[in-house]
């Protein structure tokens, strides 16, 4: 009943016996997510590289057949069921893998060891032996994907300049597909120079020659957010049993191939399957690469390849049982896409977990879809997206609790993805990313390429600072220990929160690459503003638990780098590559620059669009400000602009590049127009959510407790309050500062310790009227008698000053033309604003005052009057 249910792009069934005929049916392998596929079945690529051989009689790089049939025979055995070559394979090999089950990476050479793009003719070549390789392979269907190019060496890329190189493989690409529109076109890479950007081709593949366990492990991590979106495929890695012995040739793949299952690659591809390597005209054999020797005998490393391989599919590997996983959908009216996604949830290839479905106050159909599944449905008034997840975890009898969204659906390896994370790592909890599926219409499509999703924001390679809430799972102990989900957040915020709780306990997030889930974005501009202001109230929400991970007007600031899959502005450079002396580092890497400093954030700062508001409300009459208006919605409409021409239109249709030019206008408008709606969004929902500039940094003592002069406490500018607290030998500066820190945190207050440098101790601040810088000092006046001396220095945001010199001299300027009741306006602003500041001034000054004291005599014991 289940199947009759499902729609059929959404689960699929996973190749579990790589040695049997049906492995390699006429279709041709694609790429969906992080894996590649052949039908609905996923396939994983179990391959070796063959060759390259001395020519033969016909002048072809390989065996003649019938050693051709004899190695195809071992490798079948193998459970190998792909391999890579060199040279462009002929036809009769292609016929001969597919009666083998055998798909063909096949590399096209060509002359990308010398500057190529120096002359045009050499352009040229490369083009003709990319298409003539295409042409001869066309629609065969043992052609796995092709490589328009292979490790180019970095020292020609520095000389021609990354972007040229990547036009020229973009080329290349297009090349490919136009002789074979339906085959898979990648460009096998390496570390020296992983900085290229490739979002053109199909798969990301790479070769990496790393010995080291831990560095392989980190190298593959970072390689998959490299991959981003696209399946991830080891194209050469192995060991040279010549220098290191058989034995630890065969410990050595066993690892690697552990590594690359655990880290979710969508293949890999051992280097090589026999010793000899014939190269540059000429037989080496110095090397012991291979499976098998020149007389094509296993060695040891071929036997341990064979048990890996031939297991069947590698993500159900798993030493021990499997730990018990909760599956959580949380809903509310989402009868559009709930059938889907319970429809991936109840085919998970996973052995031992449940599904439970809370219906929070749906008043649509969705109950009815939820009857026809076999899951554990519980219905409860509508309480808002913690409660319900809350509820989930009640019910929940497993060992971890895993969330998904009623619009999204599940790969049908997501559990085992996010549980073999768990048991490899110290994870708490574990996200994955989240991918707009392939039948969403152009807006939606277009919202994907848009700032405001959900996604993975890391703080390196392996660990995270926040996994998004539509694919997320925890620890159910965990989740426990900080009482699950706060209910204050009740469409959105609450996967920061429990993530911003559980890394503050000292837990740790975790990442896995290959849990995806396919997230279905919003299909309209109107829904995608809602979402929007719904995200900008969540903002506040999150700002008055969390004051430390924002700034004073209200944006979060995040310690990892965000991994989204929207364009990035920078106004000048936007990466620097890191190269070495002389361009000689092994592994040169690709970094975020600074330069453009806050005009790259300008154009979503809500200062900026304040601003412009208040230079629109005063171009009645001052008419020089539309001047600067003018000059600021320039500079958001060239952001905009920017960030659409940058986007990535792959995934809007298989070949973007043969789009009309009215389509990709179109898509690239719309994607400026969702850039400039977002921050515009999320400004007017954190305003309705509370978020403002008078918003105090500690609450009004009762009684006011102030020691600054009388005229001090009649302006907003910098005040310095001293006073002092005598006490005995257990007064020590730790200690009071520590507390102090806790007791302004617990008031809702940002606290910041000295950055090594500043000559303050602490230093206070929440909303733009007001921020406090405290240093304490612990005098010793002999015996057991202590004093702790405190200053105070307060101030307003430098904003603030500013905005008040510019009302105080827009209003004389009124006043000396003689628009008088303008000039009365301004200066009722400049007043309020003046009198607002004054007012956090003093309040901060008594509430430092107050807190320190209670503070001194708590850890002092004694009462004595400050």
């Amino acid at each position: 009943m289940i199947a009759d249910n499902c729609v059929t792009d959404a689960p699929r069934r996973v190749v579990t016996d790589a040695t049997a005929p049906s492995s390699l049916p006429g279709l041709r392998p694609h790429a969906d997510g992080k894996f590649l596929w052949v039908g609905n079945e996923k396939f994983f690529v179990r391959g070796v590289t063959y060759g390259a051989f001395a020519p033969n009689a016909d002048g072809h790089q390989f065996p003649d057949e019938a050693e051709l049939g004899r190695d195809f025979a071992m490798m079948r055995l193998a459970g190998i069921n792909a391999i890579l070559t060199y040279t462009v394979p002929p036809r009769q090999l292609l016929d001969l893998a597919q009666d083998y089950g055998l798909r063909v990476i096949v590399n096209i050479p060509w002359m990308g060891h010398v500057c190529f793009l120096e002359q045009a003719s050499t352009q040229r070549d490369a083009r003709l032996a990319v298409h003539e390789a295409a042409s001869r392979c066309r629609e065969h269907s043992a052609v796995l994907m092709y490589a328009v190019a292979k490790e180019l060496p970095p020292q020609i890329v520095r000389w021609h300049g990354k972007r040229r190189v990547e036009r020229f493989l973009r080329d290349l690409v297009a090349v490919a597909k136009d002789a074979d529109p339906t085959a898979l076109v990648t460009y096998t890479n390496f570390p020296t120079t992983e900085y290229l950007e490739l979002p053109f081709v199909d798969v990301q593949t790479f070769n990496v020659y790393l010995h080291q366990r831990r560095q392989f492990c980190s190298y593959l991590s970072r390689l998959q957010h490299l991959a981003g979106e696209l399946p991830l495929v080891l194209t050469e890695f192995g060991m040279c049993s010549l220098r290191h012995g058989r034995e630890p040739q065969a410990e050595f793949l066993n690892w690697q191939i552990d590594e690359a299952i655990d880290h979710g690659l969508a293949g890999t591809v051992i280097f090589s399957w026999t010793d000899p390597f014939y190269q540059d005209g000429c037989l080496v054999d110095e090397w012991g690469f291979g499976l098998v020797d020149a007389d094509r005998r296993p060695k040891a490393s071929y036997h341990v390849v064979s048990q890996r391989f031939a297991a069947g599919a590698p993500l159900a590997a798993q030493d021990g049982p499997w730990p018990s996983v909760s599956v959580v959908v949380a809903l509310h009216n989402a009868e559009r896409t709930l059938d889907e996604t319970l429809c991936s949830v109840t085919q998970l290839d996973y052995p031992d977990y449940e599904v439970i479905v809370i219906n929070d106050g749906s008043t649509d159909g969705s109950q009815a879809i939820i009857d026809r599944y076999p899951v554990r449905s519980i219905t409860t008034p509508n309480r808002g997206i913690s409660a319900a997840r809350n509820e989930g975890l009640r019910a929940a009898t497993c060992d971890i609790v895993a969330y998904i969204d009623s619009d999204a659906y599940a790969d049908r390896d997501w559990l085992r993805c996010l549980a073999r994370t768990f048991v490899t790592t110290s994870a708490a909890g574990v996200g994955g990313p989240n991918i707009v599926p392939p039948s969403d219409d152009w807006v939606a499509k277009c919202v994907f390429r848009s700032p405001g999703g959900p996604t993975q924001v890391m703080l390196d390679d392996e660990s995270a600072e926040h996994i998004p809430g539509c694919n997320m799972a925890f620890l159910r102990s965990a989740l426990e220990q900080i009482d699950g989900f706060d209910p204050i957040y009740t469409a959105a915020g609450d996967d920061v929160d429990v993530c911003w709780r559980l890394l503050e306990r000292g837990h740790r997030l975790g990442f896995s690459p290959s849990a995806v889930v396919w997230h279905h974005r919003r299909p309209s501009v109107r829904a995608f503003w809602r979402q929007q202001v719904g995200y900008g109230i969540a903002e506040s929400l999150l700002e008055r638990k969390h004051p430390n991970k924002f700034n004073r007007w209200g944006h979060a600031f995040w310690q990892g780098t965000i991994y989204s899959p929207y364009p990035r502005f920078n106004l000048r450079r936007a990466s620097a590559i890191y190269q070495g002396l002389w361009g000689s580092a092994p592994f040169q890497s690709l970094y975020e620059t600074r330069s453009g400093g806050p005009l790259n954030f300008l154009p979503r700062a809500m200062e900026l669009h304040l601003a412009l508001v208040l230079l629109l409300a005063l171009a009645p009459v001052f008419h020089w400000t539309l001047l600067p208006f003018a000059v600021g919605v320039s500079y958001i409409a060239f952001y905009c602009a920017a960030c659409a021409r940058s986007a990535d239109l792959s995934v809007m249709a298989a070949r973007p590049d043969r789009a009309s030019w009215r389509e990709r206008a179109k898509w690239r408008s719309m994607i400026a127009w969702l850039h400039f709606l977002e921050p515009v969004a999320r400004d007017w929902g954190r305003l309705k959510g509370g978020l403002t500039m008078w918003r105090p940094a500690l609450p009004r003592e009762p009684k006011p407790h102030l020691a600054s002069a009388w005229w001090k406490r009649l302006q907003p500018f910098r005040r310095t309050v001293k006073w002092h607290y005598p006490g005995d030998m257990r007064l020590e500066k730790h200690a009071i500062l520590t507390r102090l820190t806790d007791e302004f945190a617990s008031s809702g207050c940002a606290v910041a310790w000295n950055p090594d440098f500043m000559p303050w101790d602490l230093r206070l601040r929440r909303g733009a009227l007001g921020e406090a810088s405290l240093c304490m000092v612990v005098e010793h006046l002999g015996g057991p008698r202590r004093v702790a001396r405190f200053s105070a220095g307060i101030r307003p945001n430098g904003a603030i000053s500013w905005a008040l010199g510019a009302l105080v001299a827009a209003a004389a300027a009124t006043a000396a033309f003689e628009f008088h009741v303008p000039a009365l306006g301004l200066t009722g602003v400049a007043a309020l604003l003046w009198c607002a500041a004054v007012r956090e001034a003093n309040r901060l000054e008594s509430g430092i005052r107050v807190a320190a004291n209670r503070v001194c005599a708590e850890v002092d014991c004694t009462h004595a009057s400050p």
